[in-house]
């Protein structure tokens, strides 16, 4: 009888709750991808975190909590393939021994990193040729 190594919904649930401290330290993760990014390209890197607030009453108080965040580069972008691979959980394209040279080695910090802090995450890639690409987890 086959069992599975990994349950899904408990690896999600556990890659949610370890890892990141706080929401500073998993920006900084999407941060250090786009100048990665960047410097693959040998361009400066020029990122942006925008935050969105919302008003809302807890406990018959008001409370204005942050409702969405975005990070924007000016890097290179990410084709479709590198883009499926930015989402996967353990893919990526620094796994390789010859291509360690940067931040990132293991294909665990866009994924992980977002979904300690959010249920979903949004990728947007604009090419050169003016085509977006768009994928969610």
């Amino acid at each position: 009888m086959a069992h599975e190594i990994i349950p899904p919904a408990l690896a999600i649930t556990a890659m949610r709750d370890s890892g990141y401290r706080n929401a500073a330290y998993a920006l900084a993760e999407l941060i250090d991808n786009s100048i990665q990014a960047g410097l693959e390209v040998k361009e400066t890197t020029n990122v942006e975190v925008i935050c969105l607030d919302k008003t809302e009453v807890i406990n018959s108080r008001e409370s204005v909590r942050i409702k969405n965040i975005a990070v924007y580069d000016n890097a290179c972008g990410m084709d479709a393939t590198t883009l499926r691979l930015a989402l996967q959980f353990g893919a990526g394209t620094h796994l390789s021994t010859d291509s360690q040279d940067g931040i990132g080695r293991f294909g665990m910090g866009l994924p992980n990193s977002s979904i300690s802090q959010c249920r979903r995450v949004e990728v947007w890639s604009w090419q050169q040729d003016d085509q977006v690409l768009y994928s969610y987890l």
